[in-house]
């Protein structure tokens, strides 16, 4: 009997072929094509393996962001605080914090003077054909208004449109049969 020696092998280069024709056959399989000839493609096995990899990963990053990084971000904005500087840099009026900006900027919005369409003096580009009617709030709500009631009348109209129709069809029919059952036929002969 040989041994592994005399084989020219050692007891770990064994184990890595073993294990690496083990990998070999769960990783990949072998498939015949239509011109008979034999190749490998990813087993079943492989792809299951890395899909379930994939989502673990994602799982653990995700879990990490909500742990760290999520929290860390909210508080940085929370904390966040706005100053407005001049043009060299020099601070200028009162530090506002993130939210106190965002109400400032949203009341300012509200609150800006706009025409009939909706649109500022520089979105019109024009400064002297730009007449302010009213604020964007107003006109906000006033085509919030038109549109509820132009969408309730045009309901309305189709409502009416179809009780009609179908009452002006049903009408016409019975004065139709009226004037069918009065009509006489007279036949003459010769």
């Amino acid at each position: 009997m040989l041994t592994l020696a005399e084989l020219g092998l050692s007891k770990e280069e064994l184990q890595e072929r073993v294990i690496e024709r083990i990998a070999d056959q769960l990783l990949s399989e072998k498939i015949c094509g239509e011109d008979g000839i034999a190749s490998l493609t990813t087993s079943s096995f492989q792809l299951s393996l890395h899909a379930r990899i994939k989502s673990h990963v994602e799982a653990t990053i995700s879990k990490l962001a909500d742990e760290t990084v999520l929290p860390n971000v909210s508080k940085y904005i929370e904390d966040l605080c706005l100053q407005e500087t001049n043009k060299w840099g020099e601070t200028k009026g009162a530090a506002l914090t993130f939210r106190e900006y965002l109400v400032s900027r949203a009341e300012y919005y509200l609150r800006e003077p706009v025409n009939y369409e909706g649109k500022t003096k520089e979105e019109t580009g024009s400064s002297y054909s730009f007449s302010s009617a009213q604020t964007r709030i107003t006109y906000l709500v006033h085509k919030h208004l038109q549109y509820t009631i132009e969408s309730a009348m045009k309901d309305a109209v189709k409502n009416v449109t179809g009780v009609m129709s179908g009452a002006l069809a049903e009408t016409c029919k019975i004065r139709l049969q009226e004037i069918v059952s009065s009509l006489k036929v007279n036949i003459a002969t010769k």
